[in-house]
């Protein structure tokens, strides 16, 4: 399974060079999706993180909420692959 992630990490961000590169178009929305899911996983983050201040609890203990939240999940999977697509990108400095 871990290879299969790999894998995925691997071809994921290539498959979104290549799409990019034929389209000005497709990378802003890339840029675009990317910005909705840093802010979409980034106020998940701070609400729960207010809200375990808030109960005085460990946050340790209350890590999971976040962590098995598909709010959170989904964007920071895009974010996985975006990263590596930018450092794809910048090898192609006068495309992107």
């Amino acid at each position: 399974m871990k290879f299969l992630f790999l894998l995925l990490l691997l071809i994921v961000p290539l498959i979104m060079l290549f799409v990019a590169l034929r389209s000005r178009m497709v990378t802003r929305i890339f840029h675009v999706l990317a910005l909705l899911c840093f802010y979409s996983a980034a106020t998940v983050i701070a609400g729960d993180v207010y809200a375990t201040n808030a109960h005085m609890t460990t946050f340790t203990t209350e890590i999971h909420h976040f962590l098995l939240n598909g709010w959170f999940l989904y964007p920071s999977a895009y974010l996985g692959v975006y990263v590596p697509y930018l450092l794809w990108m910048s090898l192609f400095p006068k495309i992107s």
